[in-house]
């Protein structure tokens, strides 16, 4: 028996239990961060657009440059 940590609780299941549930978190893990990376993605494009608009607008009067210091 192999104990597996749901929350603060530790659950003793063999190893072939323990390795599918382990194997089940780890796809949603990733099914989570990809649709996570494809919203930062989405955001980015968002706001790259709105910046090419501003500078547009506004010309050299806006800095939305981030100071690299």
């Amino acid at each position: 028996m192999i104990p597996y940590q749901i929350g603060d609780v530790f659950i003793s299941h063999s190893q072939k239990e323990t390795q599918e549930m382990l194997e089940e978190a780890k796809k949603n893990l990733q099914e989570e961060t990809d649709a996570l990376e494809s919203r930062v993605e989405s955001i980015q494009r968002v706001l790259a657009d709105l910046k090419v608009q501003l500078y547009a607008k506004f010309g050299s009067n806006i800095n939305l440059d981030a100071d690299e210091s």
